[in-house]
Parts: C-alpha cells; sequence; structure tokens
C-alpha cells in the first residue's frame, strides 16, 4: 500500500485476508486455529508486509532452504507490534479527526411544490436530499422500531409533518397539503468529526494501460482551513515527493455539455501531458466524469505512469479533483465508521443524468470533497478550490507554498466565466482555449476586441458579445430575464477585460503547443514586475520547459541588468538537468565558469547527482573501482586514476606576493577554490553522468579540443569494461558515447592538418598541460582508439618518430647498415633539425639513435641469434659437457631478458600497471617466460649436467619454437603483412573456441566405438588407463583428417583371439576373449555420422568463422597496422642504440646513472618540449579549427538535401495554413471564434472527409496530398466557369488536346470580358446597385452560395437580435463593414476546409472579406477591384495575379 495517504507500501487486497502464514515456513495452516495461532498469523503477516520488495523477493528462495523460513526470525522477533506503517496510518487518521469536519442536515423540511414527486420517501429536503437518503435514516445498519422513532422524533420536530412523513407512509404517494414549516442552515446544519477519508480502489478501472492505484480522498468542510488540507497533502499523502511541482494547473470548462473533436482532444491531451510532466505539475478539476473533468482525466490516463523506488509507488502526474461532497453519485459508499476506509472499493459509470449527482473519474489520484450540507446540488466547492489555488500562488514569505498557478478554460457555462473574474483578479493568469465553445469563445472574441485593460468594447462589439452570450446560454433562460442576464453576464466579460494582460489566448484549431501558451502565460503574468526574485522564477520556468527562446526573447532582454550570483542557482539547476542551450545562454550574461564552478559547487554538484535515480551506474562505477559512494576529492582521484592512469584536479595555487620581501596569502573562504581549467571538471562530471550533450558543451568551450576529446573517449572506453555484460544496453550506449568523441578529436584534428601539417604533429605530440602531461597517442593508444592513431596527422607523427629524421627508403637504411662507410657520403640523407647544416657527426648520431635503425639492427642479430641456437640444438649440444655456443646462446638471452625490462620500465604509460597492460600483453608475456625458462634450464643443465640433459634437450626444443615465432614480430612495419598476425591471432582465439565443439563429437564416438569394439577393458594400472584414453581420442582425431585405418583401428584382433582360444579353464578363456577387439557393424555407422558432423558441417563452420574475420581485418587493415606501428615505434624509441647482446653495456651505464642521480647528482631541473607560449599558440590554433569543423559540419547540414527538403517543406505547411485559414473563415481571430458556436459539430463533419490526422492539425504530408488532390478535383469542376482557375502547364499537355486548349482560351476571353463591363457598369451606379450586382455576380459564380438579401441594401430589414437568431442565416453586412478593426463575418462555412464541395442545402454566409469566400470567388473578386484606367493594366494585373497563383500550386504541388 501507499500508506494511508503515504506512498511506501503497495497496500495487499482483500483476497491476501484469508492467507494463513505458520511461523516457520510461512505457508497456509487450518483457519480454525487458537487466538494464540491467530495472533502468531497476523503478526507474521505484518512482518512480511513490513519486508521491502526487494527482501520479498527472496523469501521464496529461503522457503526451499532447510531450517529457513519465508521470514528471517530475527525480523520477526525484533519487529515492533505497531509497526511503522501502523504508527503511520494512527497519525493520519488522528491529524483527519482533529483538523477536518463534515456536515449533515439534522432536520428534515420537504420543500414546497413538489409536485412530480409520487412516493413520500422521494421528498427532497430544502437540504436537496431525498428522504430514504437523508443523514439518520440512510444508516445501513438495522433499527429497531424504538430507535427509528427516536431518529424520527429528532429529524421531524413538527408533529404535523410526522404525522405525514414516517416510517409507515414512505411508500405512499404526498398529499397535496403538506404543512410549511420554516428552515434554515443554521439551524439545520450540524457540524460533525470527520470519517469519510481513506483510498478508493476503482473496480472498472481494469482496463487501464499501465494500471492503476488507488486515489487518496478526505471529506471537510467549506470552512476548514486550507492550510491543513495542504498539510495533509504534504505530510500524509506525500503529494510533494519525490520532487515538489513547480507548477499548478487549474482546469475549468463545460460539463454535461461539453465535446471535443480528435483534433481538439489530441492537441489539448498531448499539450496538457507535456506541460504537467515537464514542471511536475499538479492539475485541478472537480474530480467528476464528465465533460472537461473527463476529459482531463483521459489525458492523465494516456501519459499517467509511476516512479519505482524499491517497494514505495508515486505518481509522475498528480490529478486532484476539489469539487462538492454533496454532488458526487453514490457518495454513501465512501462513508465508515470513523477510521477511515482503506481503500474502499468504489464502481464508477459514464452514465450522465441531468439534474442528478455525477460518478467520480477513475483517474484522479487524490480526492477533496467540499462539503456544505447541500445535496444533489453543485455548490460550495468553488470557493475552497480558489482559496486552495490563492494558497498555493502565494509566496512563501506570505505563507503560501510558491508555486506558480495558471487557470485553463475549455468550453465552460457561465460559472467558468465567474471563476475567470475570480482567479484575474487574484492575479493569477489564464489560458482562453478558444474554439471549445461558449465560455472560452466569448473571452476570446472580447479579448480580440479590446485593446486596453479597461474593459471597454466599442457599441457594436458589445452587441456581438451579447449576440454570443444570449447563443450560448440563453436557450434556458426566461423571457423577463435575457436582459438581466446578458447585462450581468456581460459586466463579468468587462471585468476579466480588465486584466488582459493577464489573458492569453490559445487557439485550438490552429497551434498544437498547449503547453508553451501555459508557459507564455505565466512569463507574461509578471512581466510587469522587474524584481530579480520573479525574474528567476521566471527563467526557472522556462529552464524546466527547456524553452531557451523564449528566456532569450523575454528574460535576457539587453536591459536587464542580472547581479552578479544571482544566475548561479539556476545554472546549477540547467547543469544537473542537462539543458545545454540555456548553459550557454546563462554564460553570454557575463558569468564566468571559472568563478562560478568552485571547489565547493562541484562537490555540491558530484553529491546531488549521486542521490539522483539516474546516477546508479556512477555510483556501481564508484564500487566496482574504489570500494565506495561516498564523494571526495581523494575518491575522485582514485576513480579518475583508476579510468585513465593519471589524474590532478588542476586547483589553482593561493597567489603569493613577494614584491616587497613580505609573502601575502590572500584569504579565501573554504570550498571557493578555483580550478585552472574548469570546463574539464565539468566535462568529466557530464561523462561520469552519462551527460553526452553537455559533455560535447564542455568540450567545446573548453581548452586542447584535440587531446580532450580522445580523453573523453578514454574515459567512456574504461567505464565500458567496468559494466557488467548483463547491462548490454548500457554498455552500447556508453561505447556509442566513445565513438562520438573519438571521431570528434579524429575530425578536428584532420582539419589542422589541412590548415597545417607541422603543427597538426606538434598536436598529436604535445604534452598536454590540462590531461597530466600525456599525449594524445598516449591516451589514444591506452584507449585502443585505432581511428585517431590512423588520422593523417597521426600517421605523420609515428612516420616521423620511427625514422628520426632519415629522409630516405628503408632499403638505404639497410644498405647502410651493412656499409657503414656511406654515412659519409649523400648516399644517406638526415634532417638538419634546426642546424644549418647537418654534421657527420650528428649524420652519425641521427642514424644509430633512429627507431629504424635500432629495428634493422635488431631484426639481423635476431636472426643471427635463431641461426646460432639452431645450429646449437642440431649439432653443438653436448649431454656432459657445456660448449661454448652454449654459452653465447644464454649470454645473449641473458641480454635479451635485461632488454625486455629495461623496455617495460621505459614505455610511455604513466603508470606501472598502464605500461603492462599497453605494452606487455599476452604475447610479450610468453616470450618473457620463454626466455626465463631457457634460462632455467641452463642452469639445471649446468648444475645437474648429464641427469636432466635428455629432458633440457627437449624443453630447449620447445624454446626453439617460441624463438622462431618470435621472427612474425620483425614483419610489423609491413602493412600487409602486419595486420595479418592481428588475423592471426584472432583465428587462434576462435579456433580454441572451435576445438570445445569438437571434443565433443570426439568423444562421443570414441567411447561410444570402443564400448562397441572392447567387450571388457582391463584398467588394473594408470598406463592402462592411458591406453584407453589415447585410442578414445587417437584414432577418432586423426580420422577428422582422413587417416581412417580401419585394419587397425576397428578390425578384429586374430591374435588375441588366437591366444584367449587356447586357453584350457573355459571361464578363464571367455574372459580373456572379452578383453580382445572384435570387429562391429555399427562402429561404421558410427564413424560416418562422426565424420559427416566433423568434417562436413564442423570445419565448413571454422571457414565461415575464419572468413569473418579475415573480411573484418582487411576492412580495418590501415588502422591496426597504423595502431601496431605505434607500440613498434614507442617500443625501439626507448631502446638504446646498441641492441642486445651489445645493449648489456649501455644498461649497466644506466643503471649506474640512475644511481648516481638518486644519491648525489640530482638533476636540478626538467627541460619541457614546449613553453607556455609555444601553448597558447598551439591551443589558440587547435581551437580555431576546431570552430571551423563545427561551422563547416552545421554548413553541410544546412545545405544538404534533407535540410533543404524540410526547409521546402515548413515553407510549403506555412502555406496550405493560411490557405486553411483563409478558407476557414478568414485570416482574423473574430472570424474563426464567430464560426465556432452556431456550425458546432462542422468539424467532424469535415474530418470525416479531409485526411488530417487525428494527431495533429495539419500534418504536411496529409496536407499536401490533400490540397494537390482537392486543387485537381476543384480544377475538373470549375473548368470553363471562371477564367481564374489555375491550371498546371504540365497536365495540360499530358491531359488536354489542343483543341480543348482553344476553346477554353476562347471561354476565358469572353469570361473576362463580361467581369470588365460588370466593372465599368458598377463605377458609374450607386453604391446599393453596384452590392446588388456584386452579390449577384457571386451567386452567379457560385451555385451553392444562398441568395439571402444583404444588409446595407435598401430591401434589408432588422431582424431581433436574441429571440429571433435562430430563425435566420441572412449575413449583415453593416455600411462600416470594410474597416479592418471591425470586419466581423457571420459564421462562416468552418467544413469549407481546403475548398471542400460544401454538402447540398447549407447556406452560405457572404462577407466582404476576402478570406470568407472560397479562392475562386476570391479571384474574382480581386479582379472587380481593379481600379485600372485601361484595359491593358487590367490584364497586366491579371497575368501577374495569376502567375503568382500558379507558382504557389506549382510550389506546393
Amino acid at each position: 500500500m501507499a500508506g494511508v495517504g503515504l506512498d511506501t507500501k503497495i497496500y495487499p487486497s482483500d483476497r491476501y485476508d484469508q492467507v494463513t502464514f505458520s511461523p516457520d515456513q510461512g505457508g497456509a495452516a487450518s483457519s480454525s486455529m487458537p487466538d494464540y495461532r491467530k495472533y502468531q498469523q497476523e503478526r507474521f503477516y505484518d512482518v512480511q508486509t513490513s519486508l521491502t520488495l526487494e527482501e520479498a523477493r527472496y523469501s521464496e528462495m529461503r522457503k526451499k532452504i532447510p531450517g529457513l523460513g519465508r521470514i528471517p526470525k530475527d525480523r520477526f522477533h525484533e519487529q515492533d507490534p505497531d509497526s511503522e506503517f501502523q504508527k503511520r496510518k494512527k497519525e493520519h487518521i488522528t491529524f483527519v479527526k482533529q483538523h477536518f469536519r463534515q456536515i449533515e442536515c439534522s432536520k428534515f423540511v420537504p420543500k414546497p411544490n413538489q409536485t412530480s414527486v409520487k412516493k413520500i420517501r422521494d421528498l427532497k429536503c430544502h437540504c436537496g436530499e431525498v428522504l430514504s437518503e437523508h443523514a439518520g435514516l440512510s444508516n445501513t445498519q438495522p433499527m429497531n422500531s424504538v430507535q427509528r422513532d427516536i431518529v424520527e422524533a429528532y429529524l421531524i420536530p413538527d408533529s404535523k409533518l410526522r404525522s405525514i412523513i414516517n416510517r409507515e407512509t414512505l411508500f405512499k404517494a404526498p398529499p397535496n397539503n403538506i404543512p410549511v414549516i420554516p428552515w434554515s442552515k443554521e439551524e439545520a446544519f450540524r457540524e460533525n468529526i470527520c470519517t469519510t477519508f481513506g483510498k478508493i480502489s476503482f473496480v472498472n478501472n481494469d482496463n487501464q494501460l499501465g494500471g492503476s492505484k488507488p486515489a487518496k480522498y478526505v471529506r471537510l468542510s467549506h470552512k476548514d482551513s486550507v492550510d491543513k488540507c495542504l498539510e495533509l497533502m504534504e505530510k500524509h499523502w506525500k503529494i510533494m515527493e519525490p520532487k515538489p511541482p513547480s507548477l499548478c494547473i487549474s482546469v475549468i470548462g463545460g460539463a454535461k455539455s461539453f465535446k471535443l473533436d480528435n483534433k481538439m482532444r489530441e492537441t489539448f491531451n498531448t499539450g496538457l501531458i507535456k506541460a504537467a510532466k515537464t514542471t511536475n505539475a499538479w492539475l485541478i478539476t472537480t474530480g467528476s466524469n464528465v465533460g472537461v473533468m473527463k476529459a482531463v482525466g483521459n489525458a492523465v490516463s494516456e501519459g499517467q505512469s509511476f516512479l519505482w523506488d524499491n517497494d514505495r509507488i508515486t505518481h509522475t502526474l498528480r490529478l486532484i479533483g476539489i469539487g462538492p461532497w454533496g454532488y458526487v453519485k453514490d457518495r454513501k459508499m465512501l462513508e465508515s465508521d470513523g477510521n477511515g476506509r482503506f481503500p474502499v472499493h468504489f464502481q464508477t459509470s459514464n452514465v450522465i443524468i441531468h439534474g442528478k449527482p455525477v460518478p467520480l473519474n477513475p483517474n484522479h489520484t487524490h480526492f477533496v470533497f467540499v462539503d456544505d450540507g447541500v445535496r444533489n446540488t453543485y455548490t460550495g466547492a468553488s470557493e475552497f478550490r480558489a482559496q486552495f489555488e490563492q494558497k498555493v500562488s502565494k509566496p512563501t514569505e506570505a505563507g503560501g507554498l510558491g508555486i506558480p498557478v495558471v487557470l485553463v478554460i475549455l468550453e465552460g457555462g457561465t460559472d467558468a466565466i465567474h471563476d475567470a473574474m475570480v482567479t484575474l483578479a487574484h492575479k493569477i493568469p489564464v489560458v482562453v482555449c478558444s474554439g471549445t465553445g461558449r465560455a472560452a469563445d466569448i473571452l476570446a472574441y472580447a479579448y480580440s476586441h479590446t485593446r486596453s485593460n479597461k474593459g471597454e468594447l466599442k457599441p457594436k462589439h458589445e452587441e456581438k458579445l451579447k449576440e454570443k452570450i444570449f447563443d450560448a446560454y440563453g436557450e434556458r433562460w426566461k423571457e423577463k430575464d435575457i436582459e438581466e442576464n446578458l447585462e450581468k453576464h456581460l459586466r463579468n466579460v468587462k471585468k476579466c477585460m480588465e486584466h488582459r494582460d493577464l489573458i492569453n489566448i490559445f487557439p485550438m484549431n490552429k497551434h498544437e503547443d498547449l503547453d508553451i501558451a501555459i508557459l507564455t502565460a505565466l512569463l507574461n503574468s509578471k512581466a510587469g514586475e522587474a524584481s530579480d526574485k520573479i525574474r528567476q522564477n521566471q527563467l526557472k520556468l522556462a529552464l524546466t520547459w527547456d524553452r531557451d527562446d523564449i528566456a532569450q526573447e523575454e528574460i535576457f532582454r539587453e536591459d536587464v541588468l542580472w547581479p552578479s550570483g544571482s544566475l548561479d542557482d539556476v545554472l546549477m539547476e540547467a547543469i544537473l538537468e542537462e539543458r545545454v542551450e540555456f548553459v550557454a545562454l546563462i554564460l553570454q550574461q557575463n558569468v564566468v565558469m571559472k568563478e562560478f564552478l568552485t571547489t565547493e559547487r562541484l562537490q555540491t554538484l558530484y553529491e546531488m547527482s549521486l542521490a539522483r535515480t539516474d546516477s546508479i551506474h556512477l555510483r556501481k562505477l564508484m564500487d566496482r573501482t574504489i570500494h565506495t559512494r561516498t564523494f571526495t576529492y581523494d575518491n575522485l582521484a582514485r576513480l579518475m586514476e583508476s579510468l585513465m592512469d593519471k589524474y590532478d584536479h588542476n586547483i589553482e595555487e593561493d597567489n603569493v606576493d613577494d614584491t616587497n620581501g613580505v609573502k601575502f596569502i590572500p584569504v579565501k573562504k573554504k570550498g571557493q577554490r578555483q580550478f585552472k581549467w574548469p570546463y574539464k571538471q565539468l566535462m568529466i562530471w557530464s561523462i561520469l553522468m552519462l551527460r553526452q550533450k553537455l559533455a560535447k558543451f564542455a568540450w567545446q568551450m573548453g581548452s586542447e579540443p584535440v587531446t580532450s576529446a580522445v580523453a573523453a573517449s578514454r574515459i567512456y572506453g574504461s567505464m565500458a569494461e567496468h559494466i557488467h555484460r548483463n547491462e548490454s544496453a548500457l554498455k552500447e550506449r556508453i561505447i556509442e558515447y566513445k565513438d562520438e568523441f573519438e571521431h570528434l578529436a579524429k575530425s578536428v584534428l584532420d582539419e589542422c592538418h589541412v590548415k597545417h601539417q607541422e603543427k597538426a604533429m606538434m598536436l598529436a605530440e604535445r604534452k598536454s598541460p590540462t590531461w597530466s602531461s600525456m599525449t594524445s597517442l598516449q591516451i589514444a593508444a591506452s584507449a585502443v582508439n585505432r581511428a585517431f592513431l590512423s588520422s593523417v596527422a597521426c600517421k605523420n607523427s609515428i612516420d616521423n618518430n620511427w625514422n628520426r629524421g632519415i629522409q630516405v627508403k628503408p632499403i638505404k637504411v639497410l644498405v647502410t647498415v651493412f656499409f657503414p662507410f656511406l654515412l659519409f657520403s649523400p648516399f644517406l640523407e638526415v634532417n638538419t633539425m634546426g642546424e644549418k647544416t647537418a654534421k657527420t657527426s650528428q649524420k652519425i648520431l641521427t642514424f644509430y639513435t633512429a627507431p629504424i635503425t635500432k629495428f634493422t639492427h635488431y631484426s639481423i642479430l635476431y636472426m643471427f641469434f635463431v641461426a646460432l641456437f639452431t645450429y646449437y640444438l642440431l649439432v653443438d649440444y653436448q649431454f656432459y659437457c657445456i660448449t661454448c655456443i652454449e654459452i653465447v646462446c644464454m649470454v645473449w638471452i641473458i641480454t635479451f631478458i635485461v632488454d625486455e625490462l629495461y623496455t617495460l620500465l621505459t614505455f610511455p604509460s604513466p603508470t606501472f600497471h598502464g605500461k603492462i597492460r599497453d605494452w606487455y600483453g599476452i604475447l610479450k608475456t610468453v616470450d618473457m617466460l620463454n626466455l626465463l625458462l631457457a634460462l632455467v634450464v641452463f642452469i639445471i643443465k649446468v648444475a645437474c649436467k648429464e641427469t636432466y640433459a635428455y629432458e633440457a634437450k627437449v624443453i630447449l626444443s620447445m624454446n626453439c619454437i617460441i624463438f622462431y615465432l618470435r621472427i612474425m614480430k620483425l614483419y610489423t612495419p609491413n602493412n600487409s603483412l602486419g595486420p595479418k598476425l592481428v588475423m592471426i591471432k584472432m583465428m587462434f582465439e576462435e579456433l580454441c573456441m572451435f576445438l570445445l565443439l569438437v571434443v565433443v563429437f570426439l568423444f562421443a564416438y570414441g567411447v561410444a566405438s570402443q564400448s562397441l569394439l572392447y567387450r571388457q577393458r582391463e584398467a588394473s594400472c594408470t598406463w592402462d588407463i592411458l591406453i584407453i584414453l589415447k585410442d578414445i581420442v587417437f584414432y577418432p582425431y586423426w580420422e577428422l583428417y582422413g587417416e581412417l585405418e580401419f585394419d587397425e583401428s576397428t578390425a578384429t584382433n586374430h591374435t588375441c583371439i588366437r591366444k584367449a582360444s587356447q586357453l584350457n579353464p573355459e571361464r578363464s578363456r571367455v574372459v580373456e576373449l572379452a578383453k580382445c577387439k572384435k570387429d562391429y557393424w555399427l562402429v561404421y555407422i558410427l564413424c560416418a555420422g562422426y565424420l559427416l558432423m566433423g568434417n562436413v558441417l564442423l570445419f565448413n563452420l571454422l571457414i565461415a568463422i575464419f572468413n569473418n574475420i579475415y573480411k573484418k581485418v582487411e576492412q580495418r587493415s590501415n588502422e591496426i597496422w597504423k595502431f601496431q606501428m605505434y607500440f613498434l615505434t614507442m617500443e625501439f624509441d626507448n631502446k638504446t642504440a646498441l641492441v642486445p647482446p651489445l645493449s648489456i653495456i649501455p644498461h649497466l651505464y644506466l643503471c649506474f646513472k640512475w644511481l648516481a642521480r638518486k644519491t648525489c647528482c640530482k638533476k636540478k631541473s626538467m627541460g619541457v618540449q614546449f613553453t607556455q607560449r609555444h601553448l597558447e599558440f598551439l591551443q589558440l590554433f587547435e581551437k580555431e579549427e576546431m570552430a571551423n569543423y563545427l561551422r563547416r559540419i552545421k554548413s553541410e547540414h544546412r545545405d544538404s538535401t534533407e535540410s533543404k527538403l524540410q526547409k521546402r517543406v515548413e515553407e510549403l505547411f506555412k502555406l496550405v495554413e493560411e490557405e486553411l485559414t483563409a478558407d476557414h473563415g478568414g485570416s482574423s481571430l473574430n472570424q474563426t471564434l464567430s464560426a465556432t458556436q452556431t456550425v458546432k459539430m462542422a468539424r467532424e463533419t469535415t474530418l470525416e472527409s479531409c485526411p488530417l490526422e487525428p494527431s495533429g492539425w495539419p500534418r504536411t504530408e496529409a496536407v499536401l496530398d490533400y490540397a494537390k488532390n482537392l486543387e485537381e478535383k476543384e480544377e475538373q469542376k470549375t473548368k470553363g466557369e471562371a477564367k481564374e482557375d489555375v491550371v498546371d502547364e504540365d497536365q495540360v499537355k499530358k491531359e488536354k488536346k489542343k483543341k480543348h486548349k482553344k476553346d477554353k482560351k476562347k471561354k476565358k476571353q469572353q469570361e473576362e470580358e463580361k467581369i470588365i463591363n460588370l466593372d465599368q457598369q458598377n463605377n458609374a451606379k450607386p453604391e446599393s446597385e453596384a452590392w446588388k450586382d456584386m452579390a449577384s455576380l457571386a451567386s452567379n459564380l457560385s451555385p451553392r452560395l444562398t441568395k439571402s438579401p444583404i444588409r446595407g441594401g435598401p430591401d434589408s430589414t432588422p431582424k431581433n437580435l436574441f429571440l429571433q437568431r435562430h430563425q435566420t442565416t441572412q449575413i449583415n453586412l453593416s455600411d462600416d463593414s470594410f474597416d479592418s478593426d471591425d470586419v466581423q463575418p457571420q459564421v462562416p462555412d468552418s467544413s469549407n476546409i481546403l475548398s471542400m464541395p460544401r454538402r447540398t442545402g447549407s447556406n452560405i454566409q457572404a462577407s466582404d472579406s476576402d478570406s470568407d469566400m472560397p479562392r475562386r470567388l476570391r479571384s474574382k473578386k480581386s479582379l472587380l477591384r481593379v481600379e485600372s484606367s485601361t484595359e491593358d493594366e487590367r490584364r497586366s494585373k491579371k497575368r501577374i495575379f495569376n502567375r503568382r497563383r500558379s507558382r504557389q500550386l506549382s510550389e506546393s504541388d
């Protein structure tokens, strides 16, 4: 259970109530048991319920282990009889009883004039409750006659009334002369202790996607404190956990007559849920299952999810219903005996009866029922809800919660207008969803015609507004109350318009971003206030919504000055939530990252991150690497060293001023020390938290982009190694991030190489001060970034280091090694390395210290060593003495060992562990063990001489194999043979795994065949067992290669049988015969199956595996070869100029030199490759090329075909949307609103024939295709009718014949002449006659238009504005209808979207606005307005119009 208002435990359902548990196993037991056993069962059940989900998981495992029960015994004995859960439940019950009251009517007095009631039991009291359900009489507990009399005497105090209304007359018809008895709320209503609270489990809500959870509820009086209600929700319902809300959205609107079409419903659901989830908002409705409340509940149902923390469950969306208690259907079920109901099983309904209580919506998570004593009437909750919202919106300093509140209005009755007025009076912003009807459209119309906060309207707009109010609500008004009600509601609307700056109109038919409208409303509500705190709250709202564009336009204005440190909290939150655009935006406001990200703030950042649920991977990583989850800077250093071998915090040291001889250390606050490179720390935090977007931002803003990208790739790679294999999705995600940074490093370095090759090589070789003096090549090699090492700059750097100034081909180096005198000739060219000319001594030293020369010497001498060792094994090996060649070989081996150790210690990895990992791999380990084994064998042979001489030779033969295999290392510099070594290594690994498969078939066949060939085998000693194993493995193994040898492996052993047959005792003969091999037919069948599986299946599988490896290596051969060359170069770069066996001389010298440095001759200073000036120069060059690369990528993306297509689609989308808006009733908002109420179901009719997808309006593809199809249909239908019909020229060439073209052209000319003549006539006629001609022209051009008279002409007659409104569909155009501010066309045909053909019989209302007519009529009317004096000018303008229209349609096609 989530607790009694506590989200802590899952409450067990009733089906568990009868489960019994034994003390030891927790199993079932008999229901008939003593009280003690029953108490034990309850105790065990309570203890098991208190277990967490993780602990309960092991109960089934514990049950299967002897001696263990489901529950640990220590938990049972230590369990407090009053568990924590029970304590919280008692506290909750006590709190509700102390602070909340419920109101009941204590005096039943029937209302007068209840003539329609047929039975006395159905009479209604003044409180609104019927007699059978009235308080005191609806008790479910049975009562005797005495108790009944007492209750009746109390509820019906008047004796005359009691003689009519009693238990005997309940089912009789009420008399006509029921006495009238005075009744007042003060006398009748009584306040009692609240007994209605607990949890509601909706039994008919199982079909909800994602499951459901019981809703918490409480009943309270309308006079109870709002503060106590919030305290109940916060402390006992835990509604603030796990995260407090950033917004409160209150939704009001229509109830029983409310309806949304598919498109509006999708727009509303998507926007509302996005806003609620983004801000963790509270949603507030009345909680009923009708109208807007049901729509909000359905929206929440679609987006609802749960947060899981062990056994705790909380809703992500909190939907609070604050409604009247007396208007809840089946409310009696929610009442309890005083201790609440946990839970009550409640069945809701979709049946709504007018004038009756409504059921509860099952998708609400919390209910607050406000009781004012009145029943079956919607009263009492509005005032409490308003107080609740005001308390929530008040700042914390004023005793509120400081949570912004916004009111959303959809449709709605007169109460919605009143609620909006009250809400606006308390400075709470309102979002009006126009297009939904009634109250929403009325407020939107008033908003569009009110220009200031005075709420003033022009007279004609007031009349129009009254008309809309009457149209929405006047049907139920009495004729005598019409004017009074109109004035009342008009006055309320004007009061709303007095706070016009707090109102935001959201057209439901046009937009899809309701969440942005809510955010805009919140920002606009405080736009006039200029305090820093308000701006910070606005910025936090924009941050929560992740709308940096709104923040930049509305908040970070140029006229706003932000005090120092005022943006630190927002910046911290933006970093935590990975709002990169906001981080960049805040940093543009003169916020310095070096001053912001101090040591104290970074520690806070890590601590807050480790407490979040999205840092589980980091906590696991810390457990696996440093075995702690506590953050300290020492632990961070240990963690980073385990990930990338070397790490420094780079904290700036305190400045020291000793100019006057006195040292001064400036005092800094604790924790305010700054980092030298703060973006490095931010990038490391982002990488550890897997915030890739923020990590890339920190990489862009930080120093040394190439090295930083390689370091990021290294950290990601190390993290992936520590991820458990079961977390494959997380590992793939980390590897994807690693590859992305590796690609960035390679791309930026390539960009630098294009600009300047030498500087790009310097960047690869530079020892980075930011990353602990490690080079990019070092970090990339440790991270196995083959792609980066294969880049052009890295390749050149490796080649340059490999040749070390020698500028000739390798063949010349080999010739010079054999003929050293060539060094004194121009045969060998050497780089001067900054000198004017290369001296001979410099040339000699350069040649012999170059890695390529060392490798050549090493290769030649190693081949000589292998030849000498071969000769020693084959010819010179002596069993009884030690030869000179043997001594030479052993000394040579010793020099090999010393050289390997020296190379290991000097390899460029920052730690010893890194040296072993990066350079000393498996092959090096085998090589070293081989050398040590050869040396040990030599020592044993010297000590024991002939005793183990033969065994020593066997081991030395194995050593010879390894020595020969070491020759393959000499193939590494070859770009063709080098990758083949990797290929062989990978194939060998797969071969070892393949042998595991072969062994299964081999033993299966070997054991079966031997058991058939021999009836009995003798295993008296170890030798016999070895022979049996040899027969099982030897023959089947060689049979895989085709060596069947059936005569030897499966043939009968006649010699054995003959000898056994000669034995005399019968028993001995039988025993010996059983030990002889005898042929058996089944062996051949088994052999055929074995060879089929082995030779055909397994070997072809192995070939396929090898082929796959070959393809993989061949595709990446260049990367693999360069990766090998880096390690080979580093190895021989650190070797001495003399190679084994001569290397022992420089090794002895270096050993003495190291001892001297450690004792007496310490080195005073360390030289550096680049000074600070050089580093700054390289960094500037590197940053510039990174910027150029990012600009080029952005430009390529912008110029890509896909981007251009998307841009073009957006342009076409806007064009089609404008046409849609125009056809729907004009481009103005007023015209859209005027069409909403009269043509109420027009959108549904439209959607049946218009293929607009319900998820949005309009979808790009659907609108473009549909517009194109409708244009083609319109063209075919109106062909020859109007000359302005636009026809695609390409389609005309394909579909029309030349003759048809001439006829059509002739028709157009005739049509044009008619229009010109008519225009000339209109110029000479009075205005009234011109209007008539225009109307007749419109009716002729479009037969679908009605021929109703037009107001403004002489025949027009005024209509009754209100009572006769529904009897006319005429269009009234006032004389001043041409005023752009006053254009108010009535009821355009909203179903005519995209110029769809109207249904027959529908009336089309004319308007002076071009946007009210179809496109053909607008085209003709535009021609009528041409006032050119000559026919050429008219034709010229007409052609321009047609050309523009053709271009629009051709582009849309």
